[in-house]
C-alpha cells in the first residue's frame, strides 16, 4: 500500500468537505447568498437571544442561546452588535456584522474574511514571534508589551510560574486582551499565548521518549487531553511542539523529545497525542473538535531533523547537515504525514515548525537540489509539504533562522533572507520582533523587495495567504469570540489530583527493565524489617549554556522517599569544598569532596541502588560551545573556523578514539568554502570528518561509581536516566539489574517515587525500549544516520538482546500485543514524486 498516496487522497477529501460546508453556510434560506456586512438590529430589541453578565474577574460574559459565548471588556470601548436576535462583537468598529465577526460560520471562512481588514505593516507585525522582554504582573502592562501589541504582535510567549501565579496569569491575559480591544488602528484580534512544553505549573508526565516506551498511544492521547485543559486554563493555546523527528541517529542530542527511531510507533504516538491536544471533549469523552480546551500544535521539525551527521545537533553550525546515506529522507516525513490525518474531528494538525538543517543525499547532492536550510527551501515547503502533501497549515520557522542558523543563505542580506523565507512558504519568523519597530521596518523592506521582484499581485497574495494561516490558529480555538480567563477555573485546573495520578501512572509504565538477575526485582512481599540499601551520592559537574547549574553531589534518590521502602545508607560530604572558586571567591564542590561509605558499610547492605546518567558529551560546538548563551568573546566560544576541530560523539564512558574502518574519512555534509590552490581560488566542500579524534565525556566518574560499588556490594541495581542509547559492555556484566527511565517534560528525570515503586515491587515493570542499544561504538559508526533500527545490539550476560521493543517484567521477556504490533520490520517512506 502506498501510504503517501493514501494520505494525500484523504487530505484532499477533507479539504473538499470543508469547502462544501463553507459554501453551504453562505447560502442559507432558499439558497440565496448572504451578503456581508449585515445590517444590525437595535441592541436588546426584538426577539433577544442573548444575555450579558459581569464575571468576578471584571469582564463581560455574553451567552447566546444554543450559540457561542462571547467575552469582552466594557472599559475597552468594544461594542456589541445584534443580528437575528444574537449578539456579536464589532471587531472593526463599523457597526455592521462582517463575515469574520459571525460566529455561526466556520473558522476557515472567518479567517480568510479578516485578512482584508489588516494592513501589510500589521501583517508583518503578526509574523513576529518574540520571546518578549516585558514584565508580567497582575495589575498593569508595561510599555514593552504595549509597544508589541501596537505593532501587531499577536502570538506571544506565555508567562511562567507556579500555583501562586495563577491570579497573575489570569489578570495579565485579561489586561492584554482588553488593551487590544481598545486599539483603533487594527481589527480586534486577541493575542495567542504560545510556549514550549512546560514544567512546574503543569502535571508531570514522561518525555515524548518516555511516552513512546509505554508503547501505548492511548496513554499519549490521555496526556494530550489533560495537558490541553491545563494550558487553556492558563490562556496558552499554541504549543511549539509536538516534536516527532525520527531518532535514527543514536548520538543526536534531541532524542528525548522524539518518540524513538521506529516509524510506525512514532506515527501512532504522534497522531494520538496531537489528536488529544487539539480536540475538546465533553464530560463523556466525546470528541467535539476545536473548542475551549483545544491547543494548536506545531509538528516539528519538518521534514525531520533526526538524521544528523555524526549526531551533531543543528542548533549549532557544526550540526547544519542532515544526511541520508540510506536514502530514507521520505521515511523521516512519515510521522508528519500521520498527523495530517488525525482520527478526531480537528482532522489535521494545524501548524508546523521547520528544522534548521540542510539535507544531503548519499551521493553528496542536496535534497531537492537546494543546499538550503529548510525554512528557505521551496522544495521542502511549497513543493513537498504544501503541494505534494496538500497541507495548508501555519508554519513558524525555528528560532534564529535569520541570524545564527541561516545555513546556506549566509551571503543574502537581512532583507533578502526574510523575503526568501516567505517565498519558500513559511508564514512567520521564529524569535523575531525583539527590536520593535525596527523589526517591522526590516520586514517591510522585504515586502517592498518582493513587490519589485515578483510584482504587487504575487507579493500581496503571499502576504494574505500566510496571514490567513496565522488567523486560523486564532479562530479555531475560539479566542476571537472569548479571549478572557476565569480565575476560579484556572485555580481549580492547576495540578488536578486526577491529572497528577494519571501522569504518575504514565511514568511507571514508561520505565524499562533491561536486566533482572535472579529476580532481584520482584513482587513485594511482607518483611519483618526494611531491607538495608546503599544509595551513593552522584557527582554532577557544573553546567553552562541555557541552563547554568552549579556542581552537585546528591544521593541518587531522595532519602525521605527511599525510607518508605528501605533503610537507606549514603555517603557524607566534606565540610569545606575543594573545587574551583566561584565569582564570589568561594570554593565550589568537587567530586573529591564526597566521603564514600566504607566498604564494610556497603557490604552490610542487602543491595545497592546506583543512579547514573548515560554518557554525556562535552564536545565544543562551532560558535556556540556549551549552549546558545556562550557567544563570541566568551571563554568557551569558538569563533575562528580555522581553529575548529570536529570530534566524535561517544556513547561510552571511557575515552573513544574514532579510528575504526566504519568511521567516515570524508563527511557527506560540509559548507562550500573558498580555498586557494596553486594561487588559484576555487570552491570546495569542507570535510567535517572526525577520523582519528577522541571524544570528550563529562561523566566518566559515573562508570567508576558503578564498578566500585559493584565490587563491594552483595548485589547492585543500576538506575539509568537515559537521553541517548549507550554502550552497556562497560559495566552490564558486573551488576545484577538495570532500570531505564527516559525523563519527564522538558528533560527532567523520571520522579524518584516511580523508580522506587518499581524497584520495591509495588508494580510490575512494563516499558519497552523505543531505541536500540548498540553493542559497541563501531556499530554506531557503521549504521546510517537516516535508517531506523540498523545497529548490532548489545547482548547481556543473561543472553537478552537490547533491541527495539525489548523489556522485562517479573516473569521475563515481555511478549504481548504491543510487541506483536511493533516488533516487525520498520515502515519505509516512499517518494510522492513517482509518476
Amino acid at each position: 500500500m502506498n501510504l503517501l498516496k493514501k494520505q494525500v487522497l484523504s487530505l484532499k477529501s477533507l479539504l473538499f468537505a470543508g469547502l462544501f460546508v463553507s459554501v453551504f453556510t453562505l447560502f442559507l434560506g432558499c439558497n440565496k447568498p448572504v451578503n456581508y456586512p449585515l445590517t444590525t438590529e437595535t441592541l436588546g430589541a426584538g426577539n433577544v437571544k442573548w444575555t450579558e453578565t459581569q464575571t468576578p474577574d471584571g469582564w463581560m460574559l455574553v451567552t447566546n442561546e444554543e450559540g457561542t459565548s462571547l467575552g469582552y471588556s466594557k472599559k475597552s470601548g468594544l461594542q456589541l452588535l445584534q443580528v437575528d436576535g444574537f449578539a456579536f462583537k464589532d471587531l472593526n468598529r463599523n457597526e455592521m456584522l462582517d463575515m469574520f465577526e459571525d460566529w455561526r460560520l466556520d473558522f476557515e471562512t472567518r479567517a480568510k474574511a479578516m485578512v482584508n481588514e489588516i494592513s501589510v505593516e500589521k501583517m508583518m507585525g503578526m509574523k513576529m514571534n518574540p520571546f518578549g522582554g516585558w514584565m508580567v504582573n497582575a495589575d498593569s502592562l508595561d510599555h514593552i508589551i504595549k509597544e508589541s501589541l501596537d505593532l501587531g504582535h499577536r502570538q506571544l510567549r506565555a508567562p511562567r510560574g507556579g500555583a501562586n501565579d495563577s491570579k497573575t496569569k489570569v489578570n495579565w491575559n485579561n489586561m492584554v486582551q482588553e488593551y487590544i480591544e481598545g486599539l483603533e488602528d487594527m481589527v480586534c484580534l486577541p493575542a495567542v499565548w504560545i510556549d514550549d512544553p512546560r514544567s512546574g505549573d503543569v502535571s508531570s508526565w514522561p518525555s515524548n521518549l518516555g511516552l513512546a516506551a509505554t508503547f501505548d498511544p492511548e496513554i499519549g492521547a490521555q496526556y494530550g487531553r489533560m495537558m490541553s485543559k491545563e494550558w487553556r486554563a492558563m490562556g496558552i493555546s499554541m504549543q511549539v511542539a509536538t516534536q516527532m523527528d525520527l531518532a535514527t541517529e543514536p548520538r543526536w542530542k534531541r532524542i528525548p523529545g522524539t518518540f524513538g527511531e521506529d516509524p510506525a510507533l512514532s506515527m501512532d504516538m504522534a497522531r494520538a497525542i496531537l489528536n488529544g491536544w487539539q480536540s475538546t471533549y465533553d464530560e463523556d469523552g466525546n470528541d467535539l473538535g476545536w473548542g475551549k480546551h483545544s491547543v494548536n500544535n506545531q509538528m516539528k521539525h519538518f521534514p525531520g531533523d533526526g538524521a544528523a551527521e555524526g549526531g551533531r545537533e543543528s542548533h549549532t553550525r557544526d550540526g547544519a547537515y542532515n544526511v541520508f546515506p540510506g536514502g530514507q529522507f521520505f521515511t523521516h516525513t512519515l510521522p508528519f504525514l500521520a498527523c495530517m490525518d488525525l482520527p478526531g474531528k480537528t482532522k489535521t494538525v494545524s501548524a508546523a515548525m521547520t528544522n534548521y538543517s540542510i539535507g544531503i543525499e548519499a551521493d553528496g547532492s542536496p535534497v531537492g537540489g537546494e543546499r538550503l536550510a529548510t525554512s528557505y527551501s521551496t522544495y521542502k515547503i511549497n513543493h513537498l509539504l504544501r503541494d505534494k502533501y496538500n497541507w495548508d497549515g501555519y508554519i513558524l520557522t525555528d528560532f534564529g533562522i535569520l541570524t545564527s542558523k541561516n545555513y546556506g543563505v549566509e551571503d543574502l542580506s537581512s532583507v533578502e533572507k526574510r523575503l526568501a523565507v516567505l517565498q519558500a512558504g513559511c508564514d512567520a519568523f521564529g524569535g523575531e520582533g525583539g527590536e520593535g519597530q525596527a523589526s517591522i521596518d526590516l520586514a517591510m523592506e522585504a515586502y517592498e523587495l518582493g513587490v519589485t521582484e515578483l510584482g504587487q499581485t504575487e507579493m500581496d497574495e503571499i502576504m494574505k495567504k500566510s496571514t490567513e494561516r496565522i488567523l486560523r490558529t486564532h479562530f479555531n480555538i475560539g479566542i476571537v469570540d472569548n479571549p478572557y480567563l476565569d480565575f476560579k477555573e484556572a485555580e481549580s485546573t492547576f495540578m488536578k489530583p486526577e491529572h497528577i495520578e494519571a501522569g504518575h501512572q504514565a511514568h511507571l509504565k514508561s520505565i524499562v527493565m533491561l536486566k533482572n538477575s535472579d529476580g532481584i526485582i520482584h513482587k513485594a512481599t511482607q518483611r519483618a524489617k526494611k531491607p538495608k540499601v546503599y544509595i551513593p551520592r552522584v557527582f554532577v559537574p557544573a553546567t553552562g549554556g541555557w541552563t547554568r547549574t552549579p556542581a552537585s553531589a546528591d544521593p541518587g534518590f531522595d532519602l525521605e522517599a527511599a525510607e518508605k521502602y528501605y533503610d537507606a545508607v549514603t555517603d557524607a560530604l566534606a565540610e569545606t569544598y575543594s573545587g574551583p572558586v566561584d565569582r564570589e571567591g568561594n570554593p565550589t564542590l568537587s567530586q573529591n569532596d564526597i566521603i564514600r561509605a566504607s566498604k564494610q558499610e556497603i557490604a552490610n547492605c542487602d543491595f545497592a541502588i546506583v543512579r547514573i546518567s548515560n554518557p554525556k558529551n562535552g564536545n565544543p560546538t562551532f560558535m556556540e560551545s556549551g549552549g546558545m548563551r556562550d557567544g563570541p568573546g566568551s571563554e568557551s566560544s569558538i569563533t575562528d573556523r580555522k581553529e575548529y576541530t570536529y570530534l566524535p560523539i561517544s556513547l561510552q564512558y571511557r575515552p573513544y578514539i574514532a579510528n575504526s574502518e566504519s568511521v567516515r574519512k570524508v563527511s557527506l555534509g560540509g559548507d562550500m568554502i573558498e580555498v586557494k590552490e596553486n594561487s588559484i581560488k576555487k570552491v570546495v566542500k569542507e570535510n567535517r570528518s572526525y577520523f582519528g579524534k577522541t571524544g570528550i565525556i563529562t561523566n566518566e566518574p559515573h562508570l567508576n561509581l558503578v564498578l566500585n560499588t559493584a565490587a563491594v556490594a552483595k548485589k547492585t541495581i543500576v538506575v539509568l536516566d537515559m537521553s541517548n542509547p549507550m554502550v552497556f559492555t562497560e559495566f552490564e556484566s558486573e551488576i545484577d539489574a538495570i532500570l531505564v527511565g527516559f525523563g519527564g517534560n522538558r528533560a527532567a528525570n523520571v520522579p524518584d517515587n516511580a523508580f522506587l515503586e518499581i524497584i520495591s515491587g509495588q508494580l510490575e515493570p512494563s516499558g519497552l525500549l523505543p531505541l536500540q542499544m548498540p553493542a559497541n561504538m563501531e556499530t554506531v559508526e557503521a549504521q546510517f544516520e537516516d535508517v531506523p533500527r540498523d545497529m548490532e545490539c548489545h547482548v547481556d550476560s543473561e543472553g537478552n538482546r537490547y533491541d527495539f521493543a525489548f523489556g522485562l517484567n517479573w516473569s521475563g521477556v515481555i511478549k504481548d500485543a504491543r510487541t506483536a504490533k511493533y516488533d516487525v520490520a520498520p515502515i519505509i517512506g516512499e517518494t510522492p514524486f513517482k509518476n
